[in-house]
């Protein structure tokens, strides 16, 4: 277990670093309707506006991984992020804006992409719309994740009622990370032979969207599988999301999306933790041997045995399982591209869960994303079945 003490350094080096491989990922397709991160707020009638935006300067100024900027040194051929403060309060102004359209509609459709080489990671306005006030924040994928959403959340919160507030810190995160990437490639990627996919132009990544949520008996069958099998309950999703990616891909490899956090354990640290891990489709007949099979990958990555990470072009097929842990930010889906032929994505809160496919229209057929919705349906029915079978023998 590796262990990392977070802020251990003033050192001016960890005020700026390399990005981490899948933040230069994100890098390469700067600008486009993707990787974006929007939320709403809805304010109740007695917050003022100046309430909220000083808690806001507080929480975001108390984060050096929300104050950075980012260029590109020609001379290092590498993208890095440095910290660059924010100016004091008295000239640090939020921008209210009356909108006509739902808020949902007006951040999906009217906003741009945020231009990373030109601004924060990260946007805030207030929106007026009928009779309600909102805020609405919108950050990059490339600063944030998950968890760092519900930690920007309970700080802001914390801002709020008591006037909470925290210190700068540094970037020393992302320098170990970026560290024990470099050590990854030098001891894995002498034996990876996958060839990168090249790069697609912006109008190859248009995609369409399609939302399995599950119902409250489907909720359970996931639940009674983690408990019968003594797995967790992201293993059960990645099952499924196996089951689907094998269904429509040719290939014996596909991209897990992971996060640093669970070697780390840093997860109430506000940044973006994520890496790309390559994984492969096992045969494996029996529903025990195959979850259990996951459920030790899934312990060896957060044990740190995290093998090959990839950079975020090299899979066609990619599986990414993201808990929803906000009580007050609604998160909104905006992006309109993918970069994958098929992102299986599972979104899961304390209440709810819902399997995405994002696919690149380009790569598959109108018919084939139906018949891989319906797959949803036919995994679940069949995991119910081995349930019922288990419990009568």
């Amino acid at each position: 277990m590796l262990f990392y003490s977070r802020y251990q350094s003033d050192d001016p080096g960890d005020f700026s670093v390399e990005l981490t491989k899948l933040q230069a990922g994100m890098m390469l397709y700067n600008g486009s309707p993707i990787h974006r991160k929007p939320y709403l707020y809805a304010l109740p009638e007695n917050m003022s506006y100046d309430e909220l935006k000083n808690a806001l300067y507080r929480t975001i100024s108390g984060h050096a991984s929300l104050q950075v900027r980012f260029k590109y040194v020609k001379s290092e051929q590498q993208y890095i992020q440095y910290v660059k403060e924010l100016p004091p309060m008295q000239s640090w102004d939020i921008s209210v804006v009356r909108i006509d359209k739902l808020p949902e509609l007006h951040i999906v459709f009217d906003e741009t992409s945020i231009p990373l080489l030109e601004e924060y990671p990260w946007r805030i306005k207030f929106l007026e719309h009928a009779q309600q006030r909102y805020l609405y924040i919108e950050f990059h994928a490339i600063c944030i994740d998950d968890y760092g959403v519900k930690c920007f959340e309970d700080m802001l919160f914390k801002s709020l009622v008591s006037g909470y507030s925290v210190q700068l810190g540094n970037l020393s995160s992302y320098r170990l990370l970026r560290n024990m990437e470099i050590i990854s490639s030098s001891e894995v990627f002498e034996n990876h032979h996958m060839k990168p996919r090249k790069l697609l132009r912006q109008e190859h990544l248009k995609m369409v969207s399609l939302t399995y949520s599950l119902s409250a008996d489907q909720l359970g069958i996931v639940q009674q599988t983690a408990q019968k099998y003594g797995v967790d309950i992201p293993v059960v999703y990645q099952f499924i999301a196996e089951q689907v990616i094998d269904y429509c891909y040719g290939g014996k490899t596909y991209g897990v999306v992971e996060n640093w956090r669970s070697m780390l354990r840093n997860y109430d640290e506000i940044g973006c933790f994520h890496y790309l891990s390559s994984e492969s489709l096992e045969s494996i007949s029996l529903l025990d041997n195959h979850l259990g099979l996951l459920q030790r990958r899934r312990n060896q990555r957060a044990e740190g045995e995290f093998g090959t990470i990839c950079k975020q072009s090299d899979f066609p097929v990619v599986y990414w399982y993201e808990e929803e842990l906000c009580q007050h930010l609604v998160p909104i889906q905006a992006d309109q591209y993918c970069l994958h032929d098929l992102l299986v994505r599972v979104r899961r809160s304390q209440t709810a869960a819902a399997i995405q496919l994002d696919i690149r229209q380009a790569s598959v057929k109108k018919e084939q994303v139906q018949q891989l919705y319906h797959k949803i349906t036919i995994i679940l029915e069949s995991l119910r079945k081995q349930l019922m079978a288990s419990c009568a023998s």
